[in-house]
């Protein structure tokens, strides 16, 4: 990245993924003890900054252990998270780890900070506590008053301030900002994004990642000839303005795509009645040879969590007919799907909905391609029933 003039950034320090909760909605906490913290996380975060990264961004996370080891007189309640943590800023990651390059705040617009002490005081101790840049502001106006009262009470000192800005500026000067026109020109920007070559590196990632977690024997291939009538439950989420509705519209596409090659496909609409008032299942027996549940239910910011929630009444698009009929289930983002419908007999991850991903797809579920795609996770969730 560097040699092409952009600063690298670490991040998330002192580190994320050992708490499943999110530090857009509160302070998360890395639990390792210091030997564990430096076998793992340490090692990467130093191999880095000897790589020479220039920045690192500190996250809403903190970590109790180094806090502690590093001040001993701390007491639980004033452990905070890496952005506002003295200890882990200055004696973890300046001394221990050597790091002399800019560090920059997360977002200070997540909750993260603000659950941990009033906004007013949290925003001057960033920089305080070793930060040189505050990345966003909830109020801009207000944001720099906290942070201009907090030069004038001297809880930002001279020295730290002068300190901040000098990395600043640093940092700038080292990518050369000074010597270029540092505004992006769009119409070349746009001969690259996009561009065809661009396009088959993406084919090219769909093609060896999507990955058969399992199947069902004598279902794959699929044709015309042998499903001819498709009933498709889509699931998929509403799009988001941050993080999230990546795959929007996805499922449509498939579907679309899906009929170009000769099926004919039905969307799934809730409803039916409850006990004693449901559609007979004769009518899908009678109606359908395939039926294929789309996920694209996307991992994103602001949630707590990513599961499927089936539809009413009485989980009325739960998949009940696979026992009858043949059934796939593709999960178009969050691999982690056969948690909540266990007895798929025939399951796919693909990881993306992009037109090329969904291109590859179709490929595979036609036979054109074979499934060449490893799963980098446990994609049956620890779970036996999943593998039945």
């Amino acid at each position: 990245m560097q040699k092409h003039g952009i600063a690298a950034s670490i991040k998330h320090f002192p580190g994320d993924g050992v708490d499943e909760r999110d530090q857009h909605l509160l302070a998360s906490v890395n639990s390792l003890s210091t030997e564990e913290w430096d076998n793992s996380y340490g090692r990467v975060y130093r191999a880095c900054i000897d790589a020479g990264s220039k920045t690192v961004m500190v996250g809403h996370i903190m970590q109790p252990a180094y806090s502690k080891a590093l001040n001993p007189e701390l007491k639980d309640e004033e452990i905070m998270p890496g952005l506002i943590a003295p200890e882990l800023l200055n004696g973890l990651l300046r001394g221990k780890l050597g790091f002399n390059g800019l560090i920059v705040t997360d977002s200070t617009t997540m909750a993260g900070m603000g659950t941990v002490m009033p906004r007013e005081q949290a925003v001057p101790l960033t920089i305080a506590s070793g930060c040189d840049m505050f990345l966003f502001t909830k109020n801009l106006e207000e944001d720099f008053a906290f942070m201009t009262e907090g030069v004038k009470n001297g809880v930002i000192t001279k020295e730290r301030l002068d300190e901040a800005v000098t990395r600043i500026l640093a940092l700038k000067a080292s990518l050369k900002l000074h010597e270029k026109n540092n505004i992006p020109d769009e119409s070349e920007a746009r001969k690259i994004v996009g561009c065809a070559e661009h396009k088959a590196v993406s084919r090219e990632v769909a093609d060896k990642n999507i990955t058969l977690v399992k199947s069902e024997k004598g279902i794959l291939p699929i044709s015309p000839d042998k499903f001819r009538r498709v009933l498709v439950y889509k699931k998929e989420g509403a799009a988001s303005a941050f993080g999230g509705g990546i795959t929007s519209g996805a499922c449509d596409k498939f579907i679309e795509k899906l009929k170009a090659q000769g099926f004919d496909a039905d969307v799934y609409i809730p409803g039916g009645g409850w006990e004693g008032m449901a559609k007979p299942v004769k009518e899908v027996y009678d109606n359908y040879d395939l039926i294929i549940y789309l996920v694209a239910l996307a991992t994103k910011s602001n949630q707590t969590v990513v599961r499927i929630e089936w539809a009413e009444p009485m989980g009325a698009d739960v998949p009940v007919y696979m026992n009858s009929i043949p059934t796939i289930m593709i999960s178009l983002e969050n691999p982690y799907h056969l948690l909540d419908a266990p007895r798929i007999k025939t399951y796919i991850n693909t990881y993306g909905g992009s037109n090329e991903i969904l291109d590859e797809l179709i490929k595979k579920l036609i036979g054109k391609s074979q499934f060449t795609g490893i799963s980098p996770v446990d994609a049956f969730c620890g779970k036996w029933d999943t593998k039945l």
